[in-house]
């Protein structure tokens, strides 16, 4: 029972931290519109390189949504990754990546 809600934590912590970087880039895409109809603040590039690598982070939680919900997400989804490090598809949020390299 342990090992579950250690796994149910780390997921909630980072489902807020995807969120916060959700919400960075929406603000960034709000800008960068202003900007596109005559606002005066512009973003930098690299706010608008986050907001795009966290717009294919949105594809990517979108796609695993429903695998965590079936039954057996325990297995697949591991495997999945695993398929994907083979033919070098990235399945995982960046996010989870970086937080990954500095543990």
């Amino acid at each position: 029972m342990g090992k579950t809600k250690e796994l149910f934590d780390r997921s909630v912590v980072f489902i807020k931290h995807e969120s916060d970087l959700t919400k960075e880039m929406v603000v960034t895409f709000k800008d960068l519109l202003h900007k596109q109809l005559g606002g005066k603040k512009d973003p930098t590039e690299e706010e608008i390189a986050e907001a795009l690598e966290q717009l294919k982070d949105l594809g990517k939680i979108t796609a695993l949504i429903p695998l965590i919900a079936l039954p057996g997400s325990v297995i697949t989804i591991p495997l999945l990754i695993k398929l994907g490090k083979k033919y070098n598809i990235e399945i995982l949020p960046n996010a989870n990546k970086q937080k990954q390299s500095r543990d």
